[in-house]
């Protein structure tokens, strides 16, 4: 469990180090440069549904049901984004963007739909390899020559 703590620290931190990165200065403010404006703001979605389903994960992990697990993982997400805006507003060529934290939420909550539907999938897999392998049992009794 330690290990999937470690996970999330380090990739909030990874976070927190791009939401304070001055563009131009250092290799990430060199590529932030590169990319197009509206594909870092669209990048939230993707970078904060990936932060908010390895809090749910790992929630999860430990053995909480889906129904804690992913308002915890969508609330951590939001904090997260509302702190790393606060962050960035303090570099001086940055600003905090409020579509930038609703693009954070807009990902935490994708995460929260993967999650709240994972878990059924699953289980309709179980039961279909259950099934099948319940009927393959059947056809194969007293297929056994002797």
């Amino acid at each position: 469990m330690l290990f999937v703590g470690a996970i999330v620290i380090s990739y909030m931190g990874l976070l927190g180090g791009l939401a304070v990165a001055s563009p131009g200065e250092g290799v990430t403010g060199t590529l932030m440069e590169i990319m197009p404006g509206n594909w870092r703001d669209e990048a939230h979605i993707p970078a904060y549904g990936l932060l908010g389903w390895l809090v749910m994960w790992g929630l999860r992990r430990r053995g909480w049901p889906v129904s804690y697990a992913v308002p915890v993982g969508v609330l951590s997400t939001l904090v997260f984004g509302l702190w790393t805006e606060v962050a960035q507003a303090t570099v001086p060529s940055r600003q905090a963007s409020p579509a930038d934290l609703l693009n954070d939420l807009l990902g935490g909550l994708m995460a929260a739909a993967l999650m709240w539907y994972e878990q059924p999938a699953r289980d309709l897999v179980a039961r279909y390899l259950e099934t099948s392998t319940a009927t393959r049992d059947v056809r194969a009794k007293g297929t056994d020559s002797k």
